[in-house]
């Protein structure tokens, strides 16, 4: 599978036309000090905010038009490079690696009052903490602190439906440290980063959690995760020099399947987090900024747009954009670089042209080892799998000779080969 991989990430890589390509910024704002992550929130009314994470605090940011950007709340805290945030309603939920405990502030009075309410919550009667990495919180009401100082780190499960403000301990899985983690209904996805594994969680009964299968990502790192709306694909970022965005056929949840594997052509490129929206993932990376990838067929993913927040960092490591956020209601995407402050996009999401199918002996009908498929007017090519396989995409719609070679045959090209926008062709 990985020889068809390494093709694909070739083609898909290679197909993008421009390093800025499907992303209008529309404004950007700094704050005197670095950034970590972003969240989004709307109001009543439907203005649209940006929720920032500050080496020192956190911050509202009014983004409704988009060019023009203003703070309208600010809390001053402790330093730190570490925050991050989730929403609930109303109010919005700030952890951090520090020792001021989980951050809660409540929105209601905006968009009339910018004065908000705020506390800062450490513990209820059996999981005391004050520093945590990491938050997410389900459809449920139930927020999931990750990376806490208690226990290995874990994931504390929060109520917050009886008082937004005053959440309740329900519940704890403490098998592993959790770097980051995502829920939807009675099932916990956490990154157990320092053993490279993807842990899936049984939550249904808060008190007794189970772990239900657990896999290795491709550079055993593994950091943040997205599902597909459907719950059938998880995609995985893991966050290392040359790491991987990886996707996951998950509708059987003890026999996950890895289906493919996306990472820049750059040299020394970190990914950071993931997101799903609309069957694209939009995700943040370190020093090459934010991209998207069409996701539609998961077997045969393709960058279609990137922003570089960082142009002035050539790959050196963990800097330039931490977080990104794509689900406002006016389709913007908000994006943090960690020392060029906050960006936000209108993006253009593009569908690929998708090429899948085999390679046969003409005579026996069997698979043809490792074939090389050659996209002659793309310049590109890629290596089938040991079954014949091949699975790829490019951004250019159009008319196509396809070449096709293997070993101990004669090659045989194919002319006339239709690719479409968000089309399939079969070859």
């Amino acid at each position: 599978m990985r020889n068809i991989l390494l093709g694909i990430l070739m083609l898909a890589f290679c197909s993008a036309s421009a390093q800025n390509s499907n992303m209008e910024l529309l404004g950007k704002t700094t704050f005197g000090q670095n950034l970590n992550d972003i969240w989004g929130y709307t109001d009543e009314d439907g203005n649209e905010y940006a929720l920032v994470g500050k080496h020192y605090g956190f911050g509202i940011v009014d983004v409704t038009d988009g060019t023009t950007l203003n703070e309208v709340f600010n809390v001053f805290d402790e330093q730190t490079t570490w925050r991050d945030i989730k929403v609930w309603n109303n109010h919005a939920y700030v952890t951090c690696e520090c020792s001021s405990g989980l951050l809660i502030v409540d929105m209601t009075p905006l968009p009339q009052s910018s004065s908000l309410n705020y506390t800062y919550w450490k513990s209820g009667d059996t999981f005391e903490f004050s520093s945590a990495h990491n938050i997410f919180i389900d459809e449920n009401g139930v927020a999931y602190i990750f990376g806490a100082n208690v226990g290995k780190g874990g994931a504390i499960m929060l109520d917050l439906t009886q008082d937004p403000m005053d959440p309740v301990e329900i519940g704890i899985y403490d098998e592993e440290y959790f770097h980051d983690g995502v829920a939807r209904g009675d099932t916990l996805w956490g990154g157990a980063v320092y053993i490279g594994d993807v842990q899936v969680v049984d939550v249904s009964d808060k008190a007794e959690p189970e772990l239900m299968s657990s896999w290795k990502t491709p550079n055993a790192f593994t950091h943040n995760m997205w599902f597909s709306d459907d719950n059938n694909y998880l995609f995985t970022t893991d966050e290392v020099t040359n790491g991987s965005i990886a996707s996951y056929d998950v509708s059987n949840i003890f026999n996950p399947k890895e289906i493919d594997i996306w990472q820049p052509q750059d040299t020394g490129i970190i990914p950071h987090n993931t997101h799903f929206i609309n069957d694209f993932l939009v995700t943040s990376h370190y020093t090459i900024g934010i991209n998207i990838i069409d996701v539609k067929r998961p077997n045969n993913m393709i960058e279609t747009g990137r922003y570089d927040t960082s142009p002035s960092y050539n790959y050196e490591g963990f800097h330039g954009c931490w977080g990104a956020y794509p689900w406002l209601p006016s389709g913007k995407i908000l994006a943090t670089d960690i020392e060029t402050g906050l960006y936000v996009f209108q993006p253009t999401y593009e569908r690929g042209c998708y090429l899948e199918g085999g390679v046969t002996d003409q005579h026996t009908g069997t698979p043809i080892f490792f074939p090389t498929i050659e996209l002659i007017e793309d310049s590109s090519s890629l290596t089938g799998s040991l079954t014949g396989e091949y699975a790829t995409a490019t951004l250019n719609a159009g008319v196509y000779s396809i070449k096709v070679s293997a070993d101990g045959y004669y090659s045989k090209t194919i002319t006339g080969v239709v690719l479409q926008k968000g089309q399939l062709t079969q070859l």
